[in-house]
């Protein structure tokens, strides 16, 4: 009883070691300097909101996703038609506008989670007349109308409400250009003319170059969006989506295209979390070949593989010539190959020590460098 007695505290700090350095079986050493072996740290998503856009009756009148590239320096907007056809939280498949209705926007939310792949920071509802309070700063815009907009009366007369061309459109005009729409006309035209007033805002809140340009807050909302998007290139795209009824039909309606809109996200959003917890596979992404770089190319591939970058760093060591693709549950032996497919390269293996922090660790060797450039991409 003595001798187990005095054994306590000596057992006490074995075990507080052994806790320390070791992650549900994956025994590491920690390193906080990133030019050295073992360093890793957990990734930050890349920043992603929905803005759902509505009409003066409270009818959903578009939805774009928005996101920015590191540093908030740049990003993508991508214009997604109403009625495109998604999967509702309890399974069900109906049109985004109907999953809205009247203003169910968490159920909106989900649906166009589960579209594109990911989740979103955010849900920003953006009325009328918050988009002429935030393009008031820099109106007119000058906007190259793809297509002439036009009304017709009871009588069947036909007035030009916007010529095609270039054309001048005041704060007051916007929401108007924003959400007319031509007689039977579809959706994906309707979405050419607001791509085309997105490209000529952003250029104009660039030429701006002045705080003022953009109203709010420069941190945080809309205005960090708009901010952001103006600082680099940004990448404006309509959702790849292909019509299941006729152009401008009154029950028009869309459907995705998975491997284009998987390449779309990959492209646009490089480090995405998952619509529904469980999605995308947890990747651990590690240099094996020096202090980790920009991983954007190399995440690029694992995203379009349906693959979460949740970890990067380097490996325990820098001299692999041939790249590691590491899975530790027999469940994801198939997620590991389809990484390997996805990044045209490396060695699929298991490992013996589970772990619950990641599926998939992936290490880039010297074969991934000519490929993919550097120590990551």
């Amino acid at each position: 009883m003595v001798i187990l007695v005095a054994a306590i505290p000596v057992l006490a700090t074995i075990g507080y070691r052994t806790l320390r350095d070791t992650t549900t079986g994956r025994r590491i050493d920690a390193q906080n300097d990133p030019a050295k072996p073992r360093y890793e740290a957990n990734v930050l998503p890349t920043p992603v909101v929905l803005l759902v856009e509505m009409g003066a009756d409270n009818s959903l009148q578009g939805l774009t996703m928005l996101s920015l590239a590191p540093n908030d320096t740049g990003g993508a907007a991508i214009f997604i038609p109403p009625a495109t056809m998604s999967q509702r939280a309890d399974g069900t498949l109906d049109t985004l506008s109907n999953t809205f209705g009247t203003g169910d926007t968490a159920a909106l939310e989900q649906a166009t989670a589960n579209l594109l792949g990911l989740s979103f920071d955010q849900v920003i509802v953006m009325s009328a007349d918050q988009w002429q309070q935030f393009v008031a700063p820099v109106a007119p815009l000058t906007v190259n109308n793809p297509d002439r907009v036009v009304t017709i009366d009871a009588k069947g007369r036909t007035s030009t409400l916007f010529p095609a061309g270039a054309i001048q459109l005041q704060a007051d005009q916007i929401v108007n250009y924003l959400q007319a729409r031509n007689p039977n006309e579809s959706d994906l035209a309707h979405l050419n003319r607001k791509q085309a007033v997105w490209s000529a805002w952003l250029a104009a809140i660039k030429a701006s170059n002045a705080p003022s340009a953009v109203p709010g807050e420069t941190t945080s909302g809309f205005g960090r969006y708009l901010r952001g998007l103006s600082k680099g290139n940004a990448d404006l795209a309509t959702l790849p989506v292909k019509a299941q009824t006729a152009p401008g039909a009154s029950n028009e309606t869309f459907v995705a295209d998975p491997a284009a809109v998987s390449a779309l996200i990959a492209q646009d959003v490089p480090l995405p979390t998952p619509a529904n917890e469980g999605d995308r596979v947890r990747v651990r992404l590690l240099s094996g070949v020096g202090p980790i770089g920009s991983p954007n190319s190399v995440a690029v591939k694992i995203v379009s593989a349906g693959g979460e970058v949740t970890i990067l760093g380097n490996a325990d060591r820098f001299d692999y010539d041939t790249t590691q693709i590491i899975y530790y549950d027999d469940r994801f032996a198939a997620a590991a190959a389809r990484l390997r497919d996805a990044l045209g390269l490396g060695e699929v293996s298991k490992s013996p020590t589970p772990t619950d922090t990641e599926d998939v660790t992936v290490i880039l060797g010297r074969d991934a460098t000519g490929k993919y450039g550097g120590n990551g991409g």
